[in-house]
Order: structure tokens, then C-alpha cells, then sequence
């Protein structure tokens, strides 16, 4: 190995002092600097000793090393040898060895009469990783990435996270899996190494991507939002030929569209999306057990996926060994209306006779929860770091379109119900993304977020937007049974949208006459929303074949006993009927239990509600059938021994043809 080295030659002798001074005086000044910056630089050098003209004792080479040892050396990091002159000369050389790589040493001044000769062998520069870089991997370019390590000098071998043994380009590649943290270990020719820890660029996948449409008046604004991006500069672009670094696309029309996203390390992939009238991308459909008529989805079953369950079968298609066919039994009488949810564009209902002809069903929608437009004052300020605040004090509602006033309100501060985060608005045609909500205790308002870099004063805006009340829009539709007397038919309800895969259900099979023999009429319906928008009026009716009814009694009773008389304190009696159904598919058998569990339930026009638990018999050995005992009080007949006689329920009164009520009783008229 090298060392740096310097050679000090003395050629002759001052006359001016006693001592050469190296530091403290202005006499001959050296330092030894090394590749670290290290100084050398304070020492004495004494003469040798003048005993004739010209002629000395000693030699200030000797005098030079030991002072160099003294002073600098008492770790042996340096190597010196002297070589002095003809006797009695006094002079002669000194050579100093650095025993490390990289030392260089220099004149820093010299005014001493002495000739100092340096003569440096190049240093030999320990390795360093100079710079790390990325480009497109040589195969599989979205799951891998090329790692360019750039070192100081030639690294002879590369120890990891790859293995390149010997190693002769400078700088050095490897491919390397995305996202991955790796530590680059280097080795130079003196065995010195150097080593580096980089988080490589991530891996460009389409899970990591949401596309978020937003429709407007002036057509849908898309943005592409990511996680998991970290070192890649992205492109997008929705036809692969114009690119853009904007994650926003403006103005796009209702249509199917493609989105492309690229790299800078050559991996790129395509997801597509649609924008529809309202920005919805996430199908929606429910359709509630409490409807008269029992639909199965329909599907094709498989063995190891697509499952035979309740919602998917008919009774007829059940796994048991002996299984019934349902008839639903309907009269001419009835109007049967079902009630779904929805947000498909398409929603055909139809009537299949037993000749597979077929008959278009009308379907109405009842709400108006999707694509709903508003538009009032506001206020916004500003709140700092390019954010911008909007509250609701009053103001005006303007027509959305128009832009008319159509009336006022008033909030006090708080949100109008579109005022949520994740929803868009627009001011003066721009949209933006309501970011956050919070509440400002300056201002006694709750608070909507969005990036708007609004450094002015607070003022007055009108803000609008376009938002879904729910996901779905709640549909009707009603089949008139005085057009199928005496026929057996089904009722299909197909559900398509371009955007969705397409659901079909078919129902059981119904059968109309005008009077079915031994069947109770059950109507019923609750007072507010549950799993059905009741607030439409609609009301349901099943006709379900029975066994027998029986009367029971529910009764309470309060008694005084005393040793000689026992008096009645209070009694209630309450009028109970047990029904017992006849057998029913397994369906029909829990759509019987919803019925009779309503609020308002009618039996054959009898007001009742449910007393106590259901019975069950069932399954009936290896069949589908199970037979349902309810009991139901009725709710106009108690009768309270404290009372006037029997009392409603409800606590309105019967109204009695030719009676007048009066405050002591009746009057007949």
C-alpha cells in the first residue's frame, strides 16, 4: 500500500538564531494535513551546535526528528527517517511516512533560511457512495425497479442487497423489488466499504386508486386520488395519448371512460369508471321481506360458490327431500303493491302468465333522493395554510339553475344536510371537496373545509351542490288481480344499469280468483318508516289458508278479601283469537310472522296486535312446511269492570250511528 510522504531537506544552516523555530516564531512553519482535515503544526527544532567557521557538532535533521516525535507522533502514526550530510556539515534530510492512507502534507510558510523540499506520493481515497438512482427495471417493470449506485472509486465488490463479485462498472445497477427498504453494502480494492439505506420508489398498482366523481351543471369533475405513491411522478390521461400530471379532469361528460396512469420507471395500468347523471358507482338494491308478494333472486347455483339460501330459491327449489310448492292465493278484490329500493336506471316489472306470455307492470317512484340541488348565501373567511372556511348564518335559497330567489332560511350556524365531508360544492362554478367539518368558537358556527388559497377579507358568497339524500330512490308498483281472475301467474322484477350487473327476481306463484274458500285476509302496515317507506300510504295484504280460530281470554284482576266479604277491586278482560294456519313453505311461514308483527294489523276487518310469542310446528318431517299458531288481542273489545263498558284501545271513541255524545253519557236521536 501507498503512503503519502514528504522529504525535508536542510541545505544549510541559519546564522540568524539559536532555535528554528516551526510554530511559535516566524521562522520555518510546516503542517501535515490530512484527507480529514487534520493540522500538524507545533514544534521546536534546536540547532546543532557552531564550532568553526562553517563547522558544527550535530545534525538539526536529528534535532527535527525528536522533535517530531515529541510532539506528534506518540501514536506512530507517521514513519520517520533521517539521512544526514558529510560530518560536521549539521545538515542533512528528513523523510516522514504517513502509516494511513490519504495524508497530505504542505508548505504553510517558510522564512528561515532552510530549504524544505516536499515531495507527496498521491493519496489513496477511501470509498463513498456518492448517489443512488432509479430507472425502468429489465423485466416485470411495475413490480420491480433498477437501483444506479454511483460510488467515489471503483467498488470491486457489491455485498449487498445483491451480490457482485468481482464488480467492474462504475456506477453498478440492479433490479430490486418496489417499495422495498435495502441497505447498499460497497467494497473498495484496500477492503474499506461504505454503505447506504434507501427506500425504493413504490409499487404502481390500481388498488391504490380511487377515482371520485363529482357531477356539475357544466358536466363531472373526476379526481384520482392515491395512497402509496411515494417517489413516483404520475401521469394521467384518459384516451394514452395526451398526458397530464393533474389528477382532475373537468367537464366530462355522462359516458363509460378509461382512466391511464403511468410512471417514470415505464409501469402504467388502466381502471375504468363511468360517470352517470348523479356520480353514483356503487349499486344499490333492497326489497323488503314485509312486501305481500315473496320474490327470490334469481342466480345460477354452483358447487363451490353461488350458494342455494333463503333469498335466492323458491320454495319449490329448496334442498329437502319433499319439497312444496308455494301458491300465494289472492281475490279479485285485491291490488297488490311492492315496494322496492334502487339506484338502477332501469326497473321493469312484468307479469309472466302460465302461457309465458308476458305483461308490463307500471313502476313509479315515490322520493326524490338522488340528484337533489340547492343553492343559498354563505360566508367564507380565511383560516391560513391555503384552506378556506364557509358557514351558514341566513340568507336566501336560489333556484340552482336560475339563480332567482326562492325563498329564505335560517341556520344560525348550523349545516344545511349536504354539508358533510366528502360532498362537493360549487361557487361561482368551481368545485371543490369539502375536506373537513369542525366548529369555529369565533364565529359560533360549524364549519366546512376546502382548499381555496383566500387570503382577502370575510364575505358574503352564494354556494350550491348536488347531493343524494341515500344512494336509492324508493319505487312502486301494483298489480290489479281483477285482471287475472282464474289464472296462476308470476311477477318479474328486473333491475339493469349500465354501470351494474343486471338482478332479476321472480316471485311465487299467485293465484287469483274471486273468492278462495277457508282463507283469512290479513292487511297490515306500520305508523312510521321502518325497512319500508310507509310514508308513500302503502299498506300490505296477504290471504293465508287456516285450520280453525279459537277464542281465548287475556284477563287481570285485582280482589280485596276480608274475613266475611270479598270485593272486586278491578278486572280487564281482553278479547284474544287463536289462529292455526295451515301448513305454509318456509317463507311464507316467516312473511306470516312479519305480517302479524306490524303495528296496525286487520284480520278479515278486525283490528288486532300481537299477544305473546309465536308457536311452531315444523318442518313437517322432510318437507319444507311448517304450521304458525298466533294469538291476537284484539284492540277495540276490553272490557274494565271500572269502566262504562267496552273500551277502544287506541283511547278514540267508536263512533255509534244515532248517538250523540254528551257530558253525562249518550243522547238518541
Amino acid at each position: 500500500m501507498a503512503y503519502s510522504k514528504v522529504t525535508i531537506t536542510f541545505t544549510e544552516i541559519p546564522e540568524l538564531n539559536t532555535y528554528l523555530t516551526i510554530q511559535e516564531t516566524t521562522r520555518a512553519k510546516i503542517f501535515v494535513e490530512t484527507f480529514k482535515g487534520n493540522r500538524l503544526a507545533s514544534y521546536q527544532v534546536k540547532l546543532p551546535v557552531l564550532v568553526g567557521p562553517d563547522t558544527y557538532s550535530g545534525f538539526v535533521t536529528d534535532n527535527f526528528k525528536t522533535a517530531f516525535q515529541l510532539d506528534h507522533n506518540f501514536a506512530n502514526e507517521y514513519t520517520i527517517d533521517v539521512i544526514n550530510g558529510l560530518p560536521n556539515s549539521g545538515i542533512g534530510q528528513v523523510i516522514i511516512t504517513a502509516n494511513y492512507p490519504g495524508a497530505v502534507f504542505s508548505v504553510y510558510e517558510n522564512d528561515s533560511g532552510a530549504i524544505l523540499n516536499f515531495s507527496n506520493e498521491p493519496a489513496i481515497p477511501e470509498i463513498a457512495i456518492s448517489d443512488i438512482s432509479f430507472s425502468e427495471a429489465s423485466t416485470n417493470k411495475c413490480q420491480n425497479i433498477k437501483v444506479d449506485v454511483a460510488t467515489s472509486i471503483l467498488a470491486v465488490k457489491v455485498l449487498s442487497p445483491v451480490v457482485i463479485n468481482p464488480n467492474s462498472n462504475n456506477p453498478f445497477s440492479f433490479d430490486w423489488l418496489r417499495g422495498d427498504s435495502i441497505n447498499v453494502l460497497v467494497e473498495d480494492a484496500n477492503g474499506k466499504q461504505a454503505n447506504q439505506t434507501v427506500i425504493l420508489p413504490s409499487l404502481l398498482n390500481a388498488s391504490n386508486f380511487t377515482i371520485n366523481v363529482n357531477n356539475s351543471p357544466n358536466g363531472a369533475t373526476v379526481i384520482v386520488e392515491n395512497v402509496n405513491s411515494t417517489g413516483l411522478n404520475l401521469q394521467y390521461s384518459l384516451d394514452s395519448v395526451i398526458w397530464q400530471t393533474s389528477n382532475t379532469f373537468s367537464g366530462l361528460a355522462v359516458d363509460d371512460f378509461i382512466l391511464y396512469v403511468r410512471d417514470q420507471f415505464g409501469c402504467s395500468f388502466e381502471k375504468g369508471f363511468t360517470v352517470n347523471e348523479f356520480g353514483i358507482q356503487t349499486p344499490y338494491f333492497y326489497i323488503s321481506k314485509s312486501n305481500s308478494i315473496r320474490f327470490a333472486n334469481r342466480i345460477t347455483w354452483g358447487d363451490s360458490g353461488n350458494y342455494k339460501t333463503d333469498e335466492n330459491t323458491l320454495s319449490c327449489e329448496v334442498d329437502v327431500d319433499v319439497p312444496y310448492k308455494e301458491v300465494q292465493q289472492f281475490q279479485s278484490a285485491d291490488i297488490i303493491t311492492t315496494q322496492f329500493k334502487a339506484n338502477y336506471s332501469s326497473n321493469v316489472a312484468k307479469i309472466i302468465k302460465e302461457d309465458l306470455s308476458e305483461v308490463l307492470i307500471p313502476v313509479e317512484k315515490k322520493t326524490n333522493n338522488i340528484g337533489i340541488k340547492d343553492k343559498r348565501d354563505a360566508r367564507k373567511y380565511n383560516i391560513g395554510s391555503g384552506k378556506t372556511g364557509i358557514y351558514f348564518i341566513s340568507g336566501n335559497n336560489y333556484d340552482y339553475h336560475t339563480n332567482t330567489i326562492t325563498g329564505t332560511y335560517s341556520l344560525n350556524g348550523l349545516l344545511p344536510e349536504w354539508a358533510v365531508e366528502g360532498n362537493y360544492i360549487v361557487i361561482a362554478s368551481a368545485w371543490f371537496l369539502i375536506e373537513d367539518v369542525v366548529f369555529d368558537e369565533t364565529k359560533n358556527a360549524d364549519v366546512i373545509i376546502i382548499s381555496q388559497n383566500y387570503t382577502g377579507p370575510e364575505v358574503n358568497i352564494v354556494v350550491g351542490s348536488v347531493f343524494n339524500r341515500f344512494n336509492y330512490e324508493v319505487y312502486e308498483f301494483s298489480v290489479d288481480m281483477v285482471n287475472y281472475i282464474d289464472q296462476r301467474f308470476q311477477v318479474q322484477l328486473v333491475n339493469s344499469d349500465p354501470n351494474f350487473p343486471t338482478i332479476t327476481h321472480l316471485s311465487e306463484e299467485l293465484w287469483c280468483k274471486v273468492k278462495h274458500e277457508d282463507v283469512l285476509e290479513i292487511k297490515y302496515r306500520n305508523t312510521t318508516n321502518t325497512d319500508v317507506f310507509y310514508a308513500t300510504g302503502i299498506e300490505f295484504k296477504i290471504r293465508v289458508p287456516f285450520t280453525f280460530v279459537r277464542g281465548r281470554i287475556d284477563e287481570e284482576s285485582e280482589t280485596h278479601k276480608t274475613d266475611t266479604n270479598t270485593l272486586l277491586l278491578s278486572a280487564e278482560l281482553y278479547e284474544v283469537d287463536e289462529f292455526v294456519f295451515e301448513p305454509v313453505t318456509k317463507e311464507i311461514w316467516r312473511k306470516l310472522m312479519i305480517a302479524l308483527s306490524h303495528e296496525i294489523v286487520s284480520i278479515n276487518g278486525v283490528s288486532y296486535v300481537k299477544n305473546g310469542s309465536f308457536s311452531t310446528e315444523g318442518p313437517l318431517e322432510s318437507s319444507n312446511l311448517y304450521v304458525l299458531t298466533a294469538q291476537m288481542i284484539k284492540t277495540g273489545n276490553i272490557y274494565n269492570s271500572q269502566g262504562s263498558g267496552n273500551l277502544d284501545f287506541s283511547g278514540s271513541e267508536v263512533e255509534v250511528p244515532g248517538l250523540i255524545a254528551t257530558e253525562t253519557g249518550f243522547v238518541r236521536y
